[in-house]
């Protein structure tokens, strides 16, 4: 059996936006980490980086303003063999819903906790990056992770 971390939130933002926050260097480091290496391009490899800690994933699908897809390459034990899914769906003119899952987990036990809040306050640094032009990736003031890995 496998399990999955879903969230799902509704942003005032174009998919055009939202994909660009979701699939470029720029847009990856105003929500996640400022420290990142990333291309939007099929292949390419994500480095996300947080103290000292290096988190690899291989961008497998980009649909472009509708899907991102990345799997697991050197990241924490709990977490191989994982995918993080990106989906954008338009509401309207001016809003967009992200579903976000991070998929694949073996177990219950260990960090998959803490991995879903931590991913639910990233969800949230995406929605305020785009509805306000700044968001609390990792390390930043604001954010939930100043100072730790988790």
């Amino acid at each position: 059996m496998k399990f999955d971390i879903v969230h799902s939130i509704d942003i005032v933002a174009t998919p055009e936006r939202l994909y660009e926050a979701l699939t470029t260097r720029k847009g990856i480091a105003g929500w996640w980490t400022p420290d990142v290496k990333a291309e939007p391009v099929v292949g390419s490899i994500n480095e996300m980086s947080f103290l000292g800690t290096t988190l690899t994933f291989r961008v497998d699908e980009l649909e472009p303003a509708r899907h991102v897809a990345w799997s697991s390459v050197d990241v924490p034990p709990q977490w191989d063999n994982t995918q993080v899914l990106f989906d954008i769906t338009p509401e309207d003119d001016d809003m967009v819903n992200l579903k976000f899952r991070h998929s694949g987990f073996s177990s219950l036990e260990g960090d998959f906790g803490i991995t879903s809040y931590s991913w639910a306050q990233y969800v949230r640094s995406i929605k305020l990056l785009l509805e306000t032009g700044e968001g609390e990736p990792f390390g930043t003031e604001g954010s939930r992770f100043a100072g730790t890995t988790r």
